[in-house]
């Protein structure tokens, strides 16, 4: 694993060493209270070997870590809070502020408050994303995060792996009614469906 603090004054840490990096980007969201190093521990294992993976801090600090949002819960309120924590990871991976971008795919995996951070970004700006990984995550239930929702193909050809190794959420009924009427998604029970997907949907 290799840290690094971006220009941007993100903490990061990258699967491989600068030299041997491409453009097929997998970004690693650790789950609320948790650390980068622990999310990169545990993912990092499963990316195709044709990809980079980068793990990324979240901007709050927490008792054990840091989260990406102050609440836990899939309904949350605190619209400001979740668009700025979805352009905190755009930030850290766009050329200039017009979202201009060197890689050739962008794939998200995030675990439980970073799934929900996942699926925000691909809400946010569907065309940057090219697939999504959701491990014991959930969807965020907000109105003005709603009305983003993008009606055109852009979001809905997006594939998606949903994996939920032990109890759902309390909020699974509507994370699936959102993923099938949004995404294209595939639902698996264990992790080792994560590196075909990404292998298939990288580039």
């Amino acid at each position: 694993m290799y840290p690094e603090t971006l220009d941007t004054g993100h903490r990061v840490i990258w699967s491989h060493p600068a030299h041997a990096r491409n453009t097929a980007l997998v970004l690693i969201l650790h789950d609320a209270d948790s650390t980068v190093d622990t999310a990169a521990e545990h993912t990092f294992g499963h990316l195709p070997e044709n990809t980079t993976g980068l793990a990324i801090q979240a901007g709050h600090e927490a008792t054990f870590g840091h989260s990406w949002f102050n609440s836990r819960h899939y309904a949350n309120p605190n619209f400001p809070e979740i668009i700025a924590a979805a352009h905190r990871v755009f930030d850290a991976i766009d050329d200039d502020e017009y979202g201009t971008t060197g890689y050739t795919s962008i794939q998200v995996l995030g675990i439980g408050q970073g799934a929900a951070l996942a699926t925000t970004m691909l809400r946010v700006r569907p065309e940057a994303i090219t697939g999504v990984v959701g491990i014991n995550g959930y969807i965020i239930d907000n109105p003005m995060l709603a009305a983003l929702d993008s009606p055109e193909a852009t979001m809905t050809n997006t594939p998606v792996l949903w994996v939920v190794t032990g109890q759902p959420e309390p909020s699974a009924d509507f994370a699936r009614d959102w993923l099938t009427g949004h995404t294209r998604v595939t639902e698996a029970e264990t992790p080792s469906a994560i590196t075909p997907f990404l292998l298939q949907n990288g580039s």
